[in-house]
């Protein structure tokens, strides 16, 4: 896992990446100060994911959790965002999530994330035009 994420960028050393079994001899005390230096888990428990998940939502972080399995289900449910996948996805994980990604590809949750962002964008403006109007 390290070697993969440090070629896409997403650490430089080993001491961001975790395995399920090094993590489960972790405290659960411990998991708040644990994730503000992990960025790469690996081979992790779903009871793991779901401490995972509290514990950066604690530290005050927005939490999007992917999965496709009955397992995944419980941390889909706790994330900010919890994202299926649409095709190899069971359906517990996607009755779960808030967002079904239909065609199983990571690169939609950014198309995603932009379009949604240009629709708040609009929302906004259309509010600020209609509150300029009817204040006058």
């Amino acid at each position: 896992a390290f070697q993969i994420a440090k070629e896409l960028g997403i650490c430089e050393n080993h001491n961001e990446t975790i395995s399920g079994s090094e993590l489960s001899t972790i405290a659960d005390s411990e998991y708040n100060e644990l994730v503000k230096r992990i960025k790469v888990y690996s081979r992790v428990s779903p009871e793991q994911k779901v401490k995972i998940v509290n514990a950066l939502r604690e530290n005050g972080e927005i939490v999007a959790m992917t999965g496709d399995g009955v397992n995944d289900a419980l941390a889909i449910k706790r994330a900010d965002i919890g994202i299926s996948m649409g095709i190899a996805g069971t359906d517990v994980a996607k009755n779960t999530a808030d967002m079904v990604l239909t065609d199983d590809n990571f690169a939609s949750i950014v198309n995603a994330v932009e379009e949604g962002r240009i629709i708040f964008a609009n929302i906004q403006k259309f509010v600020a035009f209609l509150l300029s109007c009817n204040i006058g």
